[in-house]
């Protein structure tokens, strides 16, 4: 069984491929046209890249385990929020061979095999780079942070601590790790 990942887009281009994309995705998301194959569910993101003109070889040769939770157009911008198995599938990358004007921006999380990985370098649409996941007294909390400063500066806090760095919370982290309490700081590798 997969891990599950949580993709999130931000697709920027002209009005009229926006609308084409987004007008596929809806489409497919309710209904009004049958996914490109008798076993795909509706919300396949190879749905998508099929209709808008994957080759038989793009969709065999191309990793495209997505389904599409949420998607949406605002203020230019389309936004989609995906479960993809393992980390961020091909499907970026197949639309965009698709519908090269495109700017395709992502952001995915599976924390189970620590994926942590954008190509927002600059933060438009997906500024916290940091990711703190921690469980102090049986308490599980979890917050984005745009700097690792801020992180840490919230950990010391979490620890009773004035200040930490990254080896000392890696420390903190071992001498706890029976009590089953830790204090991790995750930070976004950033890709093309």
């Amino acid at each position: 069984m997969a891990n599950w990942a949580t993709t999130s887009y931000r697709i920027e281009g002209s009005k009229s491929d926006l609308v084409r994309v987004y007008g596929v995705i809806d489409s497919f998301m309710t209904d009004r046209q049958k996914p490109v194959t008798e076993t795909a569910s509706r919300d396949w993101e190879g749905n998508i890249v099929k209709a808008l003109g994957a080759t038989e070889e793009q969709m065999k040769n191309n990793y495209l385990r997505g389904f599409i939770q949420e998607y949406e157009m605002q203020e230019g911008v389309i936004r989609i929020k995906a479960e993809e198995a393992w980390g961020a599938t091909d499907f970026r990358h197949v639309l965009a061979k698709l519908m090269p004007e495109l700017t395709i921006y992502f952001i995915v999380e599976e924390p189970g095999c620590e994926v942590y990985v954008t190509n927002d370098a600059d933060g438009k649409y997906f500024p916290d780079q940091f990711y703190l996941d921690a469980c102090i007294n049986g308490n599980y909390e979890s917050d984005y942070f745009a700097t690792g400063e801020k992180a840490l500066a919230y950990a010391a806090k979490l620890i009773g601590k004035e200040n930490v760095s990254k080896a000392k919370l890696e420390s903190w982290n071992q001498y706890h790790e029976e009590d089953e309490e830790f204090v991790y700081i995750h930070e976004f590798e950033i890709v093309d």
